[in-house]
């Protein structure tokens, strides 16, 4: 990797590498620009992410045309045993057949997955099988929080796996306090929920990326001026406490660069802190700094730069698992 900082316009589909290792620029309206970062003993340089499928030599994966794959009719389900409408999620995939890689999608405090569809919809129109989850998310993530979304992760594997998915490729997306709440759990750091509809078997995300996630909301309060929470909040819905877990967890941070409106201002230096402690255990961790991103749901949603950036992050993960 090069210590020079680099920009880089990179493309927003599969199967974007020519030769393999070599990126290959896409046409104005075909990219997303983004400035791909990562903290290294407290200097920010460079990093160059390969976008592609199938350059690792192994056999052609499923994949969509430039314009995006038509989407098969959407599915809900839910994810507890008995069914709740609080704990549900829809199911959004290519209509085309094809082994295609599994993303649960997670939106913030607050919220509820209308939030991120767009997102979850541009991911799935790239090529994957795409789970846009409803949780019981508040303003800070518990105990009960992280269960849900622990649970519903094992669901849409197991869902994804009985409908021909490739249960191998598993990317968690989270936004806000889903990126923070989604953190710890990608990391390995909850049990399933006791309502949880598939209670066998292990499903640990393969990737994850967040969008301006308060990875440090479980000791700064975020409503009240960013003072030291008093108590801090769940061990099982902090990310930090769960460093080490998931060893092999490809970590991608994003964080706009506008000016936030939201009450919620989450600043960059939660995700630079963030980023320096997976840094320093060892993980493959990355910030990328979205131009113009930012952070509230109105301002994320399809052709934003954040929802842009979302996608090609995604895609590009995709085809490098």
């Amino acid at each position: 990797m090069s210590d020079l900082p680099r920009w880089w316009v990179r493309p927003i589909g599969l199967g974007s590498c020519g030769p393999c290792g070599v990126p290959v620029r896409g046409h104005a309206g075909d990219v997303t620009a983004v400035r791909a970062r990562r903290l290294i003993a407290g200097i920010i340089v460079g990093a160059l992410v390969l976008a592609g499928s199938g350059c690792d030599g192994g056999p052609p994966r499923a994949a969509c045309p430039d314009q995006g794959c038509g989407l098969a009719e959407t599915r809900m389900l839910s994810y507890s045993d008995p069914e709740s409408v609080l704990r549900t999620m829809e199911r959004l995939a290519p209509e085309q057949g094809g082994s295609w890689p599994v993303v649960v999608v997670a939106h913030g405090g607050y919220q509820k997955r209308s939030a991120v569809h767009d997102w979850a919809t541009g991911i799935a129109a790239r090529g994957a099988m795409t789970y846009n989850v409803d949780w019981p998310a508040g303003a800070f993530g518990n105990q009960e929080s992280a269960e849900s979304l622990a649970c519903a992760v094992r669901v849409a594997v197991h869902d994804a796996a009985e409908h021909g998915g490739d249960t191998s490729r598993v990317v968690f997306v989270g936004h806000s306090l889903g990126a923070s709440v989604g953190a710890a759990v990608a990391l390995g750091g909850s049990e399933v929920s006791p309502d949880c509809a598939v209670r066998d078997g292990e499903a640990l995300p393969d990737a994850f990326v967040g969008y301006e996630g308060p990875y440090d909301v479980a000791t700064v309060d975020y409503e009240n001026g960013r003072v030291p929470r008093d108590p801090p909040g769940d061990d099982s819905a902090d990310p930090y406490v769960h460093i080490g877990g998931n060893p092999s967890l490809v970590v991608r941070l994003l964080h706009g660069d506008a000016e936030d409106t939201a009450w919620y201002d989450t600043p960059m230096s939660a995700s630079e802190q963030f980023l320096q402690a997976l840094d320093d255990a060892g993980y493959d961790a990355e910030l990328i700094v979205v131009e113009g991103g930012e952070h509230d749901p109105d301002k994320i949603v399809e052709g934003t730069p954040a929802q842009q950036a979302i996608v090609a992050q995604v895609t590009e993960l995709l085809g490098t698992l």
